[in-house]
């Protein structure tokens, strides 16, 4: 799975809306909010509309690549910036069993800290949805008591809320707030054979990629080991992305940022994003997106001599094997010891 979360768009409600079944579920889902069964993608818009303003209330849609399989808001209560709470969460129900709704409730958890600035995110779940109340404490939900118990009258009956509360300080660090060391601790390097399905995940994400930066005519490409034939290399797909030095860079960022990228680095006419880090490690798909100026593209030299100078490539895998032992933990060490290899190619592939 390649999950990132990103802003609802009204085009989403024609999933969602199909993911409750029933009037029983919607109302565990959102209580008295919608009115009648079933919720219409019109509904869920013009609800939308009035009261998601984009700054104190958020929509989020959880995708899969470019699939929707997620829901979720947030908002400021009672006037307190440094608390979010979150409110509709749904996945699609042909997917539950896969821990999606902890994936889900995480991130939104990660984006209220990191992106909203909040100390506490706050919810209220019915008593009678007890795989709803297993998945906030499985993301570091606790109970609290409240001193009056919120309640709703659902289908004739009288619904009961549990409140729950998680606050900053007890969650994970997440990749971009850890030190470097806590970094290289959490993922080491690793070296694997070639993969033939790296060409392809290279293909999709410059596919997402296109779609994102679509008004900068970006040219992109697939670069690093795992675009080199038959080498081992980290599992990392990397990715050049070039545009315009007339660029607006700082909404580039803010664009790719949006998108779920983590920005790693930003100086002068270069940029670096990853996707794929996780507090609890590598994600099935890792990214690394390079964003430089146009020309600036020594990677694709690197790469193209590579993969038509089989005994090159060969001696660079050497190389990376033989630095793996003393470099497994300092990313810095394992790069800068392979400068001058790769210096080497690049003076060589310019004079031939």
């Amino acid at each position: 799975m390649n999950l990132t979360l990103r802003t609802y768009q009204p085009t989403d409600a024609n999933v969602i809306a199909t993911w409750l079944k029933s009037e029983y579920l919607m109302r565990q889902w959102c209580a008295d909010r919608y009115e009648r069964f079933p919720v219409t993608p019109e509904n869920m818009n013009s609800y939308h509309q009035q009261y998601i303003d984009g700054h104190n209330s958020v929509a989020l849609t959880m995708v899969d690549d470019e699939e929707v399989i997620g829901y979720i808001t947030l908002r400021v209560p009672n006037d307190d910036l440094l608390e979010q709470r979150i409110g509709f969460v749904i996945v699609d129900d042909s997917r539950r069993g896969k821990g999606l709704g902890k994936y889900l409730v995480s991130m939104a958890v990660d984006y209220a800290f990191r992106k909203l600035g909040a100390i506490k995110v706050s919810l209220g779940v019915f008593e009678n949805n007890p795989a709803a109340i297993r998945c906030y404490e499985s993301v570091g939900f606790r109970r609290v008591v409240r001193q009056e118990t919120e309640s709703y009258e659902c289908l004739g009956e009288t619904w009961n809320c549990i409140e729950m509360e998680i606050l900053s300080h007890t969650v994970k660090k997440t990749p971009d707030s850890m030190t470097l060391t806590e970094l290289w601790q959490l993922f080491p390097i690793i070296l694997t054979l070639h993969q033939p399905q790296w060409r392809e995940w290279a293909e999709d994400e410059i596919q997402v990629l296109s779609d994102i930066l679509s008004a900068y005519s970006p040219i992109i490409n697939h670069i690093g080991s795992t675009a080199i034939n038959n080498i081992q290399a980290k599992p990392i797909i990397d990715i050049l992305v070039e545009i315009s030095p007339e660029a607006d860079w700082r909404r580039v960022k803010t664009e790719l940022e949006t998108a779920g990228y983590i920005c790693m680095s930003s100086t002068g006419n270069r940029m670096s994003f990853n996707k794929g880090y996780t507090p609890a490690g590598y994600a099935e798909k890792v990214f690394h997106v390079h964003i430089h100026a146009i020309g600036d593209n020594d990677e694709i030299i690197f790469r193209d001599y590579l993969n038509s100078h089989s005994e090159a490539a060969r001696e660079y895998e050497t190389l990376k094997l033989s630095l793996l032992p003393q470099f497994k933990n300092n990313r810095d060490g394992y790069t800068d010891a392979k400068t001058d290899f790769i210096k080497g190619v690049l003076y060589n592939a310019k004079n031939e």
